[in-house]
């Protein structure tokens, strides 16, 4: 029996799109999921415009012909096709990673350029197996959440639905899919070159695995995953269970968080920690391990930095407090018209004011800024800003955005725009974190109540 596109992409509401960019390599799971996708449109009512795209990684000479040759297939099947290239300089180690993020972060361009608002690839269960023997490979903990493996839909920059609807159909038949379709696919060298991690395991351990039993697992561990992060919900619904202080910390109930089991209680805390690092990931088991040994006054020192934050473990049941440590924050150009996610934390717009440099100031600096213009902090008011933005000019500060009231005047930003960005949620969101994502920002917001406000 044939493969049912009905029951690939029902699932996936797809009836609901703007329109679907298929991420087409011209390898066979990609073009099977076109093919697949097509067929499924066509039974649509109104269905969402369609459009392959083929990202050119440039890392072969026949790369740019693959890439043609896929459009020519598309032309031939009244197939949208664009051409994206990764045309920045290749790094010496971590290519399979960055080629990973170019890819997504050309896809997303292509679907905001096409109005599109899912981009579909073709992940196959062979790939879903290969990336639960990756993960278990390198996790020290037997419960890790990223034995889950890929979500079969995620959030691209905070705009853009990911799916993956071949995560249940293995590699071979969509084979026998494209030969019966007499479509001819082309096999990338570097999927069996045994330098990077995903051929390498793909040649020895997925080749002699139980593809049932790790299926088995990997659906335990997608259970579990879902359990922790309800836990999370139900403890993020308490009043004050989480909150920022007027100085931008996190500060954590420690009451409710002294209540949640272990792996709730690492998780939530690990989860604090990367929002105020401005981190995209989790902390390692390791370090989510430490964290939760602190706050629980398992270690002499009550504060320890971890993964860019500083976490201070509260005194006599008051909160415990996340902020940004005092160090690696980047210095960033903001153009007229233009916007930057600055430091991971902060979301600026530059909606038609002069260009700024934005950046986080020093105590000096801040200092004779201060003095110059009369304004009176506190010690825990100039230690929050400098982990904050401020704009300059010329190398020196022309405006503080934060803590504007009531020191500063109320037109100071000329265009500027803040409000705030997680990381950890807004760059890749997995399905499994919908809700737990939803819970914090309930909590948490993206307003700014403390930053100066725009002209």
């Amino acid at each position: 029996m044939g493969l049912s596109p009905n029951d690939i992409f029902a699932p996936f509401e797809l009836e609901r799109a703007r329109g679907i960019v298929a991420a087409v390599s011209g390898g066979s799971d990609s073009l099977a999921l076109l093919f697949l996708l097509k067929d499924y449109l066509a039974t649509l009512d109104n269905p969402p415009r369609l459009r392959a795209v083929t990202i050119d990684h440039r890392l072969r000479e026949e790369s740019r012909q693959e890439a043609e040759d896929v459009g020519a297939l598309c032309r031939a099947h009244n197939i949208e096709h664009r051409i994206l290239a990764w045309n920045e300089p290749k790094p010496a180690s971590g290519l399979a990673a960055a080629a990973r993020s170019a890819r997504y972060r050309l896809l997303v361009q292509a679907a905001q350029e096409a109005g599109a608002d899912y981009i579909a690839t073709g992940h196959t269960q062979d790939d879903q197996i290969e990336t639960f023997l990756m993960r278990k490979e390198r996790s020290s903990h037997v419960e890790a959440r990223g034995l889950a493996a890929m979500a079969a839909r995620s959030r691209l920059e905070n705009s853009v639905e990911l799916i993956r609807p071949l995560l249940g159909v293995p590699r071979q038949r969509l084979r026998k899919d494209l030969i019966a379709r007499g479509v001819a696919w082309v096999d990338d060298p570097s999927n069996v070159n045994a330098d990077y991690e995903r051929p390498r395991i793909r040649l020895t351990s997925a080749a002699e695995a139980d593809a049932v039993r790790i299926l088995e697992q990997i659906a335990l561990a997608g259970a579990a995953r879902k359990r922790d992060n309800a836990v999370l919900v139900a403890a993020l619904a308490h009043p004050g269970c989480l909150a920022f202080d007027p100085c931008g910390s996190i500060l954590l109930d420690a009451d409710i968080y002294a209540a949640l089991a272990e792996n709730p209680r690492r998780l939530l805390s690990g989860l604090l920690a990367s929002l105020a690092g401005g981190r995209r990931f989790l902390p390692g088991d390791a370090e989510r391990s430490r964290i939760e040994r602190v706050l629980c006054g398992q270690e002499e020192s009550g504060r320890l930095t971890v993964f860019g934050a500083l976490i201070e473990r509260g005194k006599n049941g008051s909160p415990h407090r996340f902020r940004r440590e005092r160090r690696n924050l980047p210095a960033m150009r903001l153009e007229r018209g233009k916007e930057i996610v600055w430091d991971g934390r902060f979301h600026l717009t530059n909606r038609g004011g002069p260009a700024f440099d934005v950046g986080a100031p020093g105590r000096q600096e801040l200092a004779d800024f201060t003095e110059a213009r009369g304004l009176v902090f506190d010690a825990g008011q100039r230690e929050a800003l400098m982990v904050l933005p401020a704009l300059y000019r010329e190398g020196r500060i022309v405006h503080l955005l934060a803590l504007a009231a009531p020191n500063l005047p109320a037109k100071t930003c000329e265009g500027i725009h803040v409000e705030r960005h997680f990381a950890l949620f807004d760059h890749v969101l997995p399905g499994y974190d919908f809700g737990l994502a939803g819970a914090v920002e309930s909590c948490l917001g993206r307003k700014c109540p403390n930053f100066c406000k725009p002209d």
